[in-house]
Parts: structure tokens; sequence; C-alpha cells
């Protein structure tokens, strides 16, 4: 009796195993499967090298829907694109259609950024979208290594905005915005030093001893990230500033000496 039931508990054991070897072998043939059903529709895409593909919506037996990318040359052999006309052969839809899996060309995972959202929008708005200075904006935020990864977009927004006080025509300078981060990162704002050697000479008792001075001597309230990304920082807002900026250089200024030459900014390299 107990040979009886060892013997079937080895069969069962064998079975069990043959089914699991049956199902390993099964899975990659449900992979190289063809690709079967009725076309939907047939559209083609040029890429910006001029190189064209072939798009075959089809629906298969299970009545799902799916999109394949063949090349023009795996299309026109399948008699779904003339290669001497350019065009799909728009007859085709309808009919039945075999796609070899292995002639499908996969969608091109997204690239990222090469510069940050952010960086943009800041170079646009400072720069008229200068891309180097997109580049070099986003070198503040990201710097060479993570332990530069000190300054977030709101500080850099507000150190573009404090350039264009020791501007002649009042724009911003990257240069001097580079300059200003450091002299935060530092904590030296006495003896503020210009890119072209000239040192800002403050009014007597207006010597900022931080950042918060700092930014209150050189920038309005009202001049922020958000305004930026929101859009509201129009042309008129800016005009205004250069307004108010060249009556402080004429005015109540803080007995700085000209930063003569001084524009857009790039960086040293």
């Amino acid at each position: 009796m107990s040979e009886t039931k060892l013997l079937a508990g080895v069969l069962l054991v064998f079975m069990l195993l043959t089914a699991q070897v049956g199902v390993a072998t099964a899975a990659p043939l449900v992979q190289d499967a063809t690709i079967t059903g009725t076309i939907q529709d047939i559209t083609t895409e040029t890429d910006a090298n001029g190189v064209t593909t072939v798009l075959v919506t089809l629906v298969d037996d299970q009545g799902v829907i799916q999109t394949v990318r063949i090349s023009d040359v795996t299309a026109d052999e399948l008699g779904l694109f003339d290669l001497t006309t350019q065009e799909p052969v728009l007859t085709q839809i309808g009919q039945p259609v075999v796609i070899d899996p292995t002639t499908v060309i996969p969608d091109e995972e997204p690239t990222e950024p090469d510069v940050h959202l952010i960086s943009e929008l800041l170079a646009n708005f400072f720069f008229d979208g200068d891309s180097e200075m997109a580049s070099l904006i986003d070198s503040f935020h990201t710097g060479d290594n993570e332990e530069e990864q000190v300054f977030g977009f709101g500080v850099i927004a507000q150190a573009l905005w404090m350039s264009q006080s020791f501007t002649e025509d009042g724009t911003a300078d990257a240069t001097l915005a580079e300059q200003i981060l450091a002299a935060k990162k530092s904590g030296e704002y006495d003896n503020f030093t210009l890119s072209d050697g000239t040192v800002f000479e403050w009014s007597a008792g207006n010597v900022p001893a931080n950042w918060g001075q700092f930014k209150k001597a050189l920038l309005d309230k009202k001049n922020n990230l958000g305004v930026i990304v929101s859009g509201q920082a129009d042309t008129e807002t800016e005009e205004q500033l250069q307004d108010d900026q060249s009556q402080q250089k004429n005015g109540n200024g803080h007995g700085k000496e000209k930063n003569n030459g001084k524009g857009k900014g790039k960086k040293d390299k």
C-alpha cells in the first residue's frame, strides 16, 4: 500500500515538473508570434533627418486595436506603402495583414531636456531666449556636483533682477548675477566688486550685513520667480523697473561708480 502511494507521489511530482517546463517553453512562442489583424489605418511620419516610417493600425481577432511602426521598405514589401510615390496604399485598409514582429520599430523614449524648464523661462524673460544663457542659468542651479546645488530658482531669479542695478541700460547680466550668488554664499556684501573691478560703494549706514538687507537695497518686492512663471511680469513691468532703476542711479543711489559697458554677461570659462 505504501509503495503504491510512493509511486503515485513520484508520478505527481513528475507531472508538475513537466507542466512547468511546458509553460516555460511555450512562453517564447507567444512572444515570437506574428502580428496579425485587419488594417484600420495607414499613415506615415518623417523625422528631422528625413527618415520616413509607416504607422499601421490594425485590429486583431480578439478585437484589440494596436498601432505598429515599420520602415517604408517593410511597408512596401507588405504592399502597404509605395516607395515611388511615397504614399500609403489606402486600398489595403480593411484587408488582413501579417507583420513580422522583428520588423517593428519601437517608439523612441523621450529625451531629457538639456536644461530645466525654469532655466529656459528665465532665459526667455531676461535674455530673449538665448540658449547659452539658459545653460548658464541651469549651471547656477545644478553646479558640477551635488555639493554645488545650493541655489534655488527663486534666488537665481532675484540675482538676475538685482544684476540690472549694476548695468548702464538696466538689462540683466548673467556674470553679475553669478557674482551676486557668490556673495550670498560667502555672506560678504560690504565690498561688492563688479566683474570689471569696480567696487560697489554703499552710502553711509546702508552697507548690508546679510542677504535680506542686500535684497532690500537692490530688489523690488514685486520682482520674484512667481511673476515670471505666471507671466505677470510683462513688458510694461520691465519698462517701469528700468525707469525706477534709472531714478535710483540719478537720485538717491548708493554712491556706487558706474559699471561701464556691462550688459548681458556670459560666464568666463
